[in-house]
Order: structure tokens, then sequence, then C-alpha cells
């Protein structure tokens, strides 16, 4: 009964080592993000309004989106074909 216990023991550290090897092998030689993809949505900015609620800046495909975002939805303020690249003189 005790040969079957180690044996059973055995072959579960092999193949948690097995494992292991294998995990540090992909981390070391397979190139960093091989299996992700670039992320659809890139929240440019975010303003908070008050407790829960806030005005978000995204990118969607090229798309900018100005949201009005709170705990129970999320609303649509402005959709700008092009991002301002400089905001507007107060002085003028």
């Amino acid at each position: 009964m005790d040969a079957a216990i180690l044996k059973m023991v055995s072959s579960l550290l092999v193949v948690l080592g097995l494992m292991a090897l294998t995990y540090y092998l992909v981390k070391r030689f397979l190139r960093p993000g091989l299996f992700t993809t670039k992320p659809l949505i890139h929240v440019l900015a975010t303003a908070s309004l008050g407790i829960k609620k806030e005005v978000v800046l995204i990118s969607v495909s090229g798309v900018y989106l100005v949201l009005g975002v709170t705990p129970y939805q999320v609303t649509l303020l402005s959709q700008l074909d092009s991002f301002p690249s400089d905001p507007p003189n107060k002085n003028e």
C-alpha cells in the first residue's frame, strides 16, 4: 500500500514539474504579446463629476466618444471623428 502512494505522489510531482518547466520555457522564449491582441477600446481620459459619476473619453476604431457614466447607465454625450489636438484658447 505504501508503494502505491509513493508512486502516485512521485507521478504527481513529475507532472507538476513538467507543467512548471513548460510555463518557464513559454515565458522565457516566446515573444511577449504573442497571444494577446490589441484592445479595441482605449480609455483616453476620465473626469469625475461627483460620487460615482464621471465623463469618459474613449477611442473605438478611430472614432472618439465622450460618455457619461453612472453606476446605472452609460450615455453617449458626443461623438468626434477627429481628436482636437489643442484646447481652445480662453484669451481669444
